[in-house]
């Protein structure tokens, strides 16, 4: 007799197992139990595997893509039904909904082997996104690539993630961890912040500031001196500091009645380098322009000497335009135009209105990028804001809206709004 071939033997094995399962019995397969015990009693939920963590998260949002059934039991592999007086009394309520969605965000659960690994590779990747973020290689100044963070955690520190402390702090402790190895050269990214005072407070801020820098100075770094706003009242002072010390100047600042504002997260340390050069190349150029404006009236006042012109009918030739200050100009003599003859007037005349509508559209951007943070509710940017509708940088000038802007900051703690409201009040 022939012997009967492999899928026969499952087919008969598999109708011989269905005989003995009853077929009134629903068997949930593919679940997840979330057990939550309150007021001396366990209730159980049954849930669809990989949901939970996405529900808690927010990203599943549709509770029925998270319930196999809008059920509450006491025990579920037997099947037995919570009692309404045990939910009455552990919640308040016999609502099943309601009493579900509480024991999906407060419940415990177990989670499958594939799942844990899935949780713990992006753990282990959202901390080295985090550490090439917020360190840099101190010879090039640039970030590390993410590759390479994760190769040294791996093959150097063989770290392993720890799903019960966020990302942040391991990312922390990964830097630390990096630099005393010595495995890797890199040093935490420095934050551009800008601070606010009155002008006759700038002098103190400088001198907290040198106190925080420490001896070497490579915590702090000053990227310019003190710069008066246009509106005569507050004086600004931009600064390259560690992230430990941003705690420390908020103080500092907040103590002399002034505003910090973070201009960027991340800034790399030529940045220093670049302003010094860009504003020692400013001060070149206004020099050098103060410099053939003084000649060209020299040559001027002589060949009108020479023919017998009067002063009175070379003073108009000479016409010194005071520019209205913009926000960032070296000084207003900067805007000088000199008249002669030959067509160096039109020359001088079209590169100052350059220089002035490049500033003017300059302070438009800052206008509308501080507006859109203001109206989110950031109250430096109220400040921002108040300050340009008091001086017209960037937006016409108007008393009501920048006392509105100003209140606005003011209410969130901001002195220095205070000290503008009472300017215009």
């Amino acid at each position: 007799r022939e012997a009967p071939r492999k899928d026969q033997r499952v087919a008969s094995a598999s109708f011989e197992m269905s005989r003995f399962i009853p077929v009134g019995q629903k068997r949930l397969t593919n679940i997840s139990i979330v057990r939550y015990k309150r007021c001396g009693k366990r209730f159980e939920v049954a849930c669809y595997k990989n949901t939970v963590i996405a529900w808690r998260n927010k990203v599943e949002t549709d509770i029925d893509e998270v319930l196999q059934v809008h059920t509450i039991f006491a025990d579920l592999d037997r099947g037995i039904l919570a009692k309404r007086e045990d939910l009455v009394e552990a919640f308040g309520t016999d609502d099943e909904d309601v009493v579900c969605v509480e024991i999906l965000n407060k419940g415990e659960f177990q989670v499958s082997e594939q799942e844990r690994q899935m949780q713990l590779e992006a753990l282990f990747k959202d901390i080295a996104s985090r550490v090439t973020d917020m360190c840099l290689n101190p010879e090039t100044k640039l970030p590390y690539p993410l590759s390479t963070i994760e190769r040294y955690m791996r093959e150097t520190l063989h770290f392993a993630p720890n799903s019960g402390r966020s990302a942040k702090q391991q990312a922390l402790q990964v830097v630390r961890q990096l630099q005393t190895s010595g495995a890797i050269a890199i040093v935490r990214a420095k934050m551009h912040l800008r601070l606010l005072v009155s002008p006759e407070k700038l002098a103190e801020a400088e001198a907290a500031l040198s106190g925080l820098a420490g001896g070497d100075g490579t915590q702090l770094v000053l990227l310019a001196q003190g710069e008066v706003c246009t509106d005569g009242v507050s004086s600004q002072l931009d600064c390259l500091a560690d992230p430990g010390l941003y705690r420390p100047i908020t103080d500092a600042v907040r103590a002399l009645g002034g505003s910090l504002q973070v201009v960027a997260l991340k800034a790399s340390e030529g940045m220093a380098e670049k302003l010094s050069a860009g504003a020692a190349g400013e001060a070149a150029q206004l020099a050098a322009a103060t410099a053939v404006g003084r000649m060209r009236i020299a040559e001027e006042d002589g060949g009108a000497a020479t023919r017998g012109t009067s002063s009175a009918e070379r003073e108009p030739t000479r016409v010194s335009g005071e520019q209205p200050h913009v926000f960032g100009a070296a000084s207003p003599s900067a805007g000088v135009s000199v008249t002669a003859q030959g067509g160096h007037s039109a020359r001088g005349s079209a590169a100052s209105r350059g220089g002035g509508d490049a500033a003017a559209r300059r302070a438009e951007r800052m206008f509308k990028l501080n507006l859109r943070n203001a109206e989110n509710g950031d109250p430096n940017a109220q400040l921002e804001v108040g300050k340009a509708y008091m001086s017209g940088a960037g937006v016409v000038e108007d008393a009501e809206q920048a006392r509105h802007w100003l209140q606005q900051a003011s209410l969130q703690g901001v002195n220095a709004a205070k000290t503008h409201l009472a300017s215009i009040l």
